[in-house]
C-alpha cells in the first residue's frame, strides 16, 4: 500500500523541458480556478437554494469556509511531509466526489455535509497551491508566477457569477456544483503528469512576525472582493444573467492586474481601490477599477509572506496565505449577509 502515499515522478520528456516550471503553474491554476469558481458561483444560486430547502443559504457558504480555514495549515504540514503533489491530486479527487454529492443532496443537512467534504478537498488543494508555485520557479520569477495563479483565481471568481446566473436560471442550482466535475477530472490527469515530486526534508521552522503584514493584506483583499459579490445578487433588481455580468467586473479587474501589473506595490493598489469608491462613473467601471487595485495588492502580499519562510515550510506558508484568503472571504460574506438582513 506504499504506492498509495508515494508521489510518482513526471515523465522525463516533460521534466527536461525549459518550460516545465510553467506547466506546474498551469496545473496549479486548475485548482485556483476551480476553488474560486465554486466559491463565487454559489453566490448567484443562494436565493434558489434557500427557497428550495426553506433554509438560510448563508450556511451553504459559511460551513464550507469554516471547514476550509480550519484545515488549511494542517494540510500544509501534511503536504510538506508526504509530498505536495500527492496531497494536491487527492484534493481534486475529494473535491470532485463531494461536488457530485452536492448535486444529489436530498436535504439541506446533506448539502451542508457535502459542502464540508468539498472544503476538505479544497483545503488539500489550497494548502499546496502557493507552495507549488513558489518552489517551481526562480525567486526573480515568483511575483509573476504568483500573479498568474492569482489571476486564475480571479478568473474563477469572474466566471462564477456569469455561469452561476445562467446555470441557475436554466438548469437549476444543482448545475453550479455539477460544473466542477469535468474540471476536476482534467485537473487530476494534468497533476499526475505535470507536477514534480515535491517531498522535502522536514526541518524545525516556524513562521515569524514578518509574515503578519502580508497575511493581513491578503485577508482584507479577499474581504473586499467577496462582500460586493455576495451583496449584489440580493440588491440588484435585474435578471440573474445581468447581475452576474455586473458582479464579474470586480474579479475581472483583479485578473487583469494580477497578470499584467507586476511592478506597482501595495500602496499603489490600495490607492487605486480607494479611488474607485469615489469615482463618479457607472457601477461596472467602479468595480473594474477596484478589482485592478486589489489585483495589485494580493500577489504582492502573498510574495511577502512566502519570502519570509524557508522552502521546507512552503506548505505551511501556503496554508497560512489561504487561511487569510478564507477568513477574508468569510468576513466579506458575513458582512454582506448582515447588511442584507438589516435592510430587508
Amino acid at each position: 500500500m506504499n504506492w498509495f502515499v508515494t508521489e510518482s515522478p513526471r515523465p522525463a520528456w516533460i521534466a527536461r523541458r525549459s518550460y516545465a516550471p510553467w506547466l506546474v503553474i498551469a496545473t496549479v491554476c486548475f485548482g485556483a480556478f476551480m476553488g474560486q469558481l465554486d466559491a463565487s458561483i454559489v453566490t448567484l444560486a443562494f436565493p434558489a437554494m434557500g427557497q428550495h430547502f426553506a433554509a438560510d443559504p448563508e450556511w451553504i457558504s459559511l460551513s464550507y469556509l469554516i471547514t476550509l480555514v480550519a484545515l488549511l495549515v494542517p494540510m500544509g504540514r501534511i503536504a510538506d511531509r508526504l509530498g505536495r503533489k500527492i496531497v494536491y491530486i487527492y484534493g481534486f479527487a475529494v473535491f470532485t466526489g463531494a461536488s457530485i454529492a452536492c448535486v444529489y443532496a436530498p436535504s439541506f443537512d446533506a448539502l451542508i455535509a457535502a459542502r464540508v467534504a468539498q472544503a476538505v478537498g479544497a483545503a488539500m488543494l489550497q494548502a499546496n497551491s502557493v507552495a507549488l508555485v513558489t518552489t517551481a520557479v526562480a525567486p526573480d520569477q515568483r511575483r509573476r508566477a504568483l500573479g498568474v495563479q492569482a489571476a486564475a483565481q480571479a478568473t474563477g471568481l469572474a466566471a462564477g457569477p456569469i455561469l452561476g446566473g445562467y446555470l441557475t436560471e436554466h438548469h437549476g442550482w444543482q448545475a453550479v456544483f455539477a460544473i466542477n466535475v469535468p474540471i476536476g477530472v482534467v485537473a487530476m490527469i494534468a497533476g499526475h503528469y505535470l507536477l514534480p515530486r515535491t517531498k522535502t526534508k522536514p526541518e524545525k521552522a516556524k513562521p515569524g512576525w514578518k509574515v503578519l503584514p502580508g497575511l493581513t493584506g491578503v485577508l482584507l483583499t479577499y474581504a473586499a472582493l467577496f462582500a460586493p459579490m455576495t451583496l449584489l445578487p440580493f440588491t440588484m433588481k435585474q435578471p440573474l444573467a445581468h447581475i452576474g455580468l455586473t458582479t464579474a467586473a470586480l474579479p475581472l479587474g483583479f485578473a487583469v492586474a494580477a497578470t499584467m501589473l507586476h511592478r506597482p506595490g501595495i500602496r499603489t493598489g490600495a490607492l487605486i481601490t480607494a479611488t474607485a469608491l469615489i469615482m463618479p462613473v457607472p457601477q461596472v467601471l467602479q468595480l473594474v477599477v477596484a478589482g485592478i487595485g486589489l489585483g495589485i495588492i494580493a500577489p504582492a502580499c502573498t510574495k511577502r509572506v512566502m519570502s519570509a519562510l524557508p522552502e521546507c515550510s512552503a506548505g505551511v506558508g501556503s496554508g497560512l496565505v489561504n487561511v487569510a484568503r478564507g477568513l477574508g472571504t468569510a468576513l466579506g460574506v458575513a458582512v454582506a449577509t448582515a447588511l442584507v438582513h438589516t435592510f430587508q
